[in-house]
């Protein structure tokens, strides 16, 4: 199948909240390390990487052999039965994980994250506002929507109740115009501003991302 085919098949097959980069999008084929492959075979250096938390390069072998032997033994069990991986997985976590850290909860991406985290901590403190940052991302689902501080990721607006955006503490281009250590860290007193003026004074989490990989990125009008 010639690119041309695949971007015709794409229009009639694809749902369209299905957006691509460029005005004639890429289909790829293939990767090795830093570079990608088209369906026409023109090879590409690739600055992209990975999408947010996924930066390995492409194919890379130890990670291809891994995945190869562990699709020859096992493919899937319901976490009902017990398996050696996930819990060799959960020991490494807990043994490079800071502080009293030691059990993992294990989902399918960074939106369930997120909403497991937010369940945990309402439970937890019987709070039900949260504080997430403006710029951040937190996922698709209706309350990581609601979490995420940009409006082109958050389609249909805000649903979810008692979620409060503060500032983006980033030092390189500080919302409050200021410069670091003059600010005297504005921007975090504002937060304390932020719990006891728009909130209750009782929150049950605050979603922090130190590394905003989608924070200004908007998605490719088609």
């Amino acid at each position: 199948m010639t690119g041309e085919e695949i971007r015709d098949r794409q229009k009639r097959y694809i749902f369209p909240a299905v957006g691509n980069l460029y005005r004639e999008p890429l289909p790829l084929s293939a990767g090795k390390g830093k570079y990608l492959y088209d369906q026409d075979g023109r090879e590409y250096l690739d600055f992209f990487g990975g999408i947010l938390t996924v930066s390995l390069g492409h194919v890379h072998p130890r990670v291809t052999e891994a995945a190869a032997g562990q699709i020859h033994r096992l493919w899937h069990v319901s976490t009902l039965y017990q398996n050696e991986n996930m819990v060799a997985y959960a020991e490494e976590l807990a043994r490079v994980t800071p502080g009293d850290l030691q059990k993992s909860f294990f989902t399918n991406s960074g939106t369930e994250a997120n909403e497991a985290a937010a369940l945990f901590a309402q439970l937890h403190t019987g709070c039900r506002e949260i504080v997430a940052l403006r710029h951040g991302y937190s996922g698709r689902s209706f309350l990581a929507m609601g979490m995420t501080g940009q409006s082109v990721w958050r389609l249909g607006g805000t649903q979810a109740a008692g979620i409060k955006h503060a500032l983006n503490p980033y030092c390189y281009r500080c919302a409050m115009g200021l410069t670091y250590p003059s600010c005297d860290l504005k921007c975090a007193t504002d937060v304390e501003d932020l719990i006891l003026t728009t909130t209750s004074g009782r929150v049950a989490a605050f979603f922090a991302e130190p590394i905003q990989g989608v924070g200004g990125l908007s998605p490719c009008p088609n």
